[in-house]
């Protein structure tokens, strides 16, 4: 199957499935919450605020992948999906972000009170659309099992963030490490939970977390690049650099540029973000050009899209082979004219490349809407 193909394929399951996704989501919170509480209102809101719903869909699509019917994972898809959202509002919180795709964040339009409460509350509402699995207890308690370990990875990986924030001199491994947890469990998680529940093999369960590993950095850079060289949703370009944000960009600059160019990256990056002007981001990318740190992303970029197929289950697997390849391609869309420039060409055909770009163009499109 061409990634093309794969593509489509979450664009079908976005349309058709995901309205059943977020009845579902609408069903648990009203049914759960007390009444009167603004809780309703502010998830409502936030998730109003849209996005691909990648973890929504991704345990629907293993599910096809296995032959199995998307709908039996359903609620594991919605879990997933509150999950991540539950560490937007807090993400938000923490960076000091003001908007989230053109509206104002939680934080920003509620306060930071009432957003660490619905944080905290979407965490449990996780737990609760787990419940509406159809499986036998056993399974739902793994499930359950996975989604907290998890969780506690990823809040592993923004604490680490915030750690990294902390250092002189940050190293690349312990960017990765910061990655592998934050971003890397919240693909792992849809992914190999998603198998499992399907019943697949342990070593295909297993083959998908390697996968996800660096599923979750490859998502993370092109994130990373995205801030400064595309468009992310915010209200203005180098939103990560006016945040103080320790991305691959600058943990790579840190540790290749003179004492000179370090000192003055760390004063941008540390001074207040209001103080921060459009001068200092392209300063900043000019210094990231120079070091190779852009160069050096999009490499670590391919290197990690390789990695992720290596799995040698993949050989007799080829629905799983190709959606994880497929994946790769749906992550990258967004900077893939820009790898294209910079290291000639990408694994997809130009007529496949094209597709992909076209899709994914209609992803952020409804994503907004």
């Amino acid at each position: 199957m061409q990634n093309g193909q794969i593509v489509e394929r979450f664009m079908r399951l976005r349309e058709i499935e995901l309205p059943r996704v977020m009845r579902l989501i609408d069903e648990v919170l009203q049914q759960s919450t007390p009444a009167g509480s603004g809780l309703v209102e502010m998830c409502h809101y936030h998730l109003e605020t849209g996005g691909k719903r990648l973890r929504a869909l991704l345990p629907l699509m293993v599910a096809e992948s296995l032959g199995a019917e998307p709908g039996c994972v359903l609620p594991f898809g919605a879990a997933c999906e509150m999950l991540h959202n539950a560490t937007l509002v807090h993400d938000d919180l923490q960076d000091g972000d003001r908007q989230r795709r053109g509206r104002d964040t939680i934080w920003e339009r509620y306060g930071a009170s009432r957003a660490i409460n619905l944080g905290d509350a979407m965490f449990y509402y996780a737990l609760l659309l787990l419940q509406r699995l159809d499986v036998p207890v056993e399974a739902r308690e793994r499930a359950a099992s996975r989604l907290l370990h998890d969780t506690l990875r990823v809040i592993d990986g923004q604490e680490r963030e915030f750690l990294l924030k902390g250092q002189k001199a940050p190293s690349l491994e312990g960017y990765f490490a910061m990655v592998e947890g934050k971003t890397s469990g919240l693909f792992a998680l849809p992914l190999a939970g998603a198998a499992e529940l399907c019943g697949a093999e342990e070593t295909v369960v297993e083959a998908l977390a390697e996968s996800s590993r660096h599923l979750g950095v490859l998502f993370q850079i092109q994130d990373d690049v995205l801030d400064l060289y595309g468009d992310k949703g915010r209200a203005s370009r180098g939103s990560d650099v006016g945040e103080g944000k320790r991305s691959v960009l600058v943990v790579h600059a840190l540790n290749h540029g003179s004492a000179e160019d370090a000192c003055w990256l760390r004063g941008v990056l540390d001074r207040d973000r209001a103080e921060t002007c459009s001068g200092d981001i392209s300063e900043a990318c000019a210094l990231f050009e120079r070091l190779g740190s852009l160069d050096f992303a999009l490499s670590e970029v391919s290197r990690r899209r390789q990695a992720a197929l290596e799995p040698t289950i993949y050989r007799t697997q080829e629905t799983i082979s190709s959606l994880v390849d497929g994946l790769c391609d749906l992550f990258l869309a967004p900077i893939a004219p820009l790898m294209a420039e910079r290291l000639g060409g990408k694994s997809s055909s130009g007529g496949e490349s094209r597709i992909i770009l076209r899709v994914a163009s209609r992803i952020r499109e409804s994503s907004s809407e």
